[in-house]
């Protein structure tokens, strides 16, 4: 029995080879589409204060970019709109600094994360509303990159029709049943309307079309003009020639763009560089210098913490993804779901034959770096003790009384020195009472910076192997497929030279599987559809796109579905109409590989430096600034008049780092600063933040909305700039104190 497919197309003409199939046609719709997240809140909010929107005008940028987009949004709302959002956070603002002030801050107005609070919500009260009234402006700038992508496409789509038959209405169904983006959706509008009769002409729609494009992509327009020059040219030379320029015009176009975008794209990346790494080092002198002459303790860990923890890595966000939304695609990657098959289990990955569980191997890895940091610090601190006090290797030490357990080769005042410059607890107070103190040097509960090193590193390798388990074997598929796309054009080019030899689909397809052995793209597509055909008697379309036998049905590659699409469509109507349409294909392929190829070469430099500065300079500068940190308090303390720390107590204070504890006694501002062991945590957790972020972007600028490329970008970043970190953090420590000791 012949299939619907079968009758539906017996009566084709290669005049209708560009007509789309039943299920490829625009079909109109009665179901109203949901109102954009920005329609909906103009809705809302524009109802807060009506009387503001009164008398309201768009702009001349406004006008072009809600016509643009077909929002039916008038001035009146979209001004009452901002107002109302302005409103709202203000109120919002009160409602939550008043909060927490009475209940979360004891009705102190100077604690820092109070501060933090008030001043971020008075911040987000003139920031959203300015954001929510250039969105539009955004919008339509960002479909206007898009368009980079696919104008080329879409008027090769065009063109590819127009070769065969000059026919404009079949033309613009095709390309608007075979093209992606804002405008193959307002193409198919297109063919709808001229149903409906809401146009005299195609031409006239394909005019209105060009002028509506023609502020955002002047090309697109010259190229839609010229493909209606080359339907009114009588003579084939001529309009093929017309069409050849209209196709070459798109890509040269596309190309001066993108390097216009690759050389503006080197000023934001040294802003980058200043933001995420010197601002970072700007702000640990000024800060304790600038509190110092002030008699303020601007470097208290709270303050650090907001500023380096909070605010550097949301200005670094904010400004990277405005530098990233005006990159333009030139590539969609294939998008491989989670339960793809021949991937190992979710969250595990493969090491060679062996199945690795990344979560857990992630949690044994960070116990057992904590574990050994720690131990080194108890080992590290007790022969400090040990070298103090001439008490045996390996036992604790209590002082008590007036520190009669310290020996007495140490006199009063040493004594006193020793026990402030170690890490100890001073469980009893007797001073006034003529006792003396009663001090606990404890033993096995020291945190130190081995300690805090093995919490960066083994957090790190634990987000590392996370990620690697649940993408890394999502990338190596995708890979795969990216190579297999990457083959696909000359495959295509070997099997149309086959049709043109007038042999039927399944020798050409046979032909192309000998004559491309290694290819795979030969081995694991043509020569699955050609055993789907030979012996399971599938039809060309069900080899290519059953649900259970055919050879798409696992390989998530949209570039490789729609060209096998069109293949089905074009040997429907004869061998030698489909040579002539896949070497069509073949030539766009390669054109927009070509492209994307382009715009990698032209980003190299940018892409090489963010990697370069994510990986290796960031860690290696913040490393040696929380180094720098520590010179800068001993400075410090010495320009107070405070006594210096006993140059062989070097490392034994808070945190493993220097005894500063004494350094701050004549300062109180100096004394509430943060100490070196909370600096260098804040630093190591900033590093990560900015690494990923830095990570993130670099990523996202070599291949756009790939979320498997940037994950596992990330994760491989991650633990080599920590690593880092720690080391420079290590060995400055110890050169800083040979050359102040």
């Amino acid at each position: 029995m012949p299939s619907p497919r079968r009758e539906r197309d017996k009566d084709k003409t290669p005049s209708r080879l560009y007509e789309p199939s039943y299920s490829q046609r625009p079909e109109p719709t009665t179901k109203k589409k949901q109102p954009s997240l920005f329609l909906r809140a103009t809705a809302f909010f524009s109802k807060i204060a009506p009387s503001f929107g009164k008398n309201a005008k768009f702009s001349q940028e406004q006008e072009e970019a809600f016509s643009f987009l077909e929002w039916g949004t008038n001035p009146r709302d979209f001004r009452s709109a901002y107002f109302g959002i302005m409103l709202s956070m203000l109120a919002a603002t009160v409602v939550l600094v008043g909060a927490s002030y009475l209940a979360l801050f004891d009705q102190n107005p100077e604690n820092p994360f109070f501060i933090a609070i008030a001043g971020i919500m008075l911040l987000a009260s003139v920031i959203v509303p300015f954001v929510y009234s250039n969105y539009p402006k955004s919008a339509a700038s960002r479909e206007k990159l898009l368009a980079l992508a696919y104008v080329p496409e879409i008027v090769n789509y065009l063109t590819m029709s127009l070769r065969l038959t000059p026919n404009l209405e079949k033309a613009v169904e095709f390309a608007a049943s075979h093209g992606q983006g804002k405008i193959a959706e307002e193409l198919k509008g297109i063919v709808w309307d001229l149903q409906l009769g809401r146009y005299d002409s195609v031409e006239e729609a394909l005019d209105e079309l060009a002028y509506k494009w023609g502020p955002y992509n002047e090309d697109f327009k010259q190229a839609l003009m010229l493909i209606r020059a080359s339907i009114l040219e009588a003579d084939v030379k001529k309009r093929e020639d017309l069409l050849v320029k209209a196709n070459a015009d798109v890509l040269e176009g596309a190309r001066e763009k993108m390097d216009v975008y690759a050389r503006n794209l080197q000023q934001p990346t040294v802003y980058l560089y200043y933001f995420g790494i010197l601002l970072p080092l700007l702000l640990a002198i000024i800060l304790p210098i600038g509190g110092a002459f002030a008699n303020l303790a601007l470097a208290k860990a709270e303050y650090l913490f907001i500023a380096y923890n909070i605010f550097l890595p949301l200005l670094i966000f904010a400004f990277g993804s405005f530098i990233v939304a005006s990159r333009p695609p030139t590539y969609v990657p294939p998008d491989v779901p989670e339960d793809q098959p021949g991937l190992p289990p979710r969250g595990t990955f493969k090491l060679g034959s062996a199945v690795i569980p990344a979560k857990t191997l992630g949690a044994l890895a960070f116990l057992l770096l904590v574990s050994l940091g720690f131990l080194t610090d108890q080992g590290w601190v007790q022969n400090q003790i040990n070298s103090l006090t001439g008490a045996p290797q390996g036992e604790g030490l209590v002082i008590s009384g007036t520190l009669g357990a310290v020996p007495d080769f140490l006199d009063d005042a040493s004594r006193k020195e020793a026990v402030a410059a170690l890490p100890h607890f001073t469980l009893f107070d007797g001073n006034a009472l003529g006792l003396g103190p009663l001090v606990l040097i404890p033993q096995g509960t020291f945190i130190g910076q081995f300690t805090i090193f093995g919490l960066l590193i083994g957090f790190c390798i634990f987000l590392s192997l996370w990620l690697l388990g649940k993408y890394l074997e999502r990338k190596r598929v995708q890979d795969e497929i990216r190579s297999m796309e990457t083959e696909f054009q000359d495959a295509l080019y070997v099997l149309a030279s086959r049709l043109g030899e007038n042999k039927p689909i399944e020798e050409a397809l046979r032909s192309s599987v000998q004559f491309l052995p290694k290819s795979k793209i030969g081995k694991t597509v043509f020569k699955r559809i050609l055993e789907n055909i030979t012996m399971l008697g599938l039809t060309l379309e069900a080899a290519v796109f059953d649900k259970t036998f055919g050879v798409m049905k696992d390989l998530p590659s949209r570039t490789i579905r729609s060209g096998l699409q069109f293949m089905i469509d074009a040997v429907q109507l004869g061998v030698n109409v489909a040579a002539k349409s896949l070497i069509s294909l073949s030539m766009q392929l390669r054109n927009a590989q070509k492209t994307d190829q382009a715009l990698r070469s032209l980003l190299a430099d940018v892409t090489t430096m963010l990697n370069t500065m994510s990986m290796f300079v960031a860690p290696i500068v913040l490393g040696v600034v929380s180094a720098l940190q520590r010179i800068i308090v001993n400075s410090l303390s010495q320009q107070t008049g405070a006594e210096s720390a006993l140059p062989q107590l070097e490392g034994t204070g808070a945190g493993g780092f220097s005894g500063l504890t004494k350094i701050f006694s004549q300062s109180d501002a100096l004394k509430a600063n943060a100490d070196p062991a909370t600096f260098v945590i804040i630093m190591g957790v900033y590093v990560i933040q900015v690494v990923a972020i830095l990570t993130y972007f670099n990523s996202q600028i070599e291949d756009t909305n790939n979320n498997l490329h940037t994950y596992v970008s990330i994760a491989k970043a991650l633990p080599v700039a920590i690593i880092l970190y720690c080391a420079v953090v290590f060995f400055s420590a110890g050169f800083i104190s040979g050359i102040t000791g």
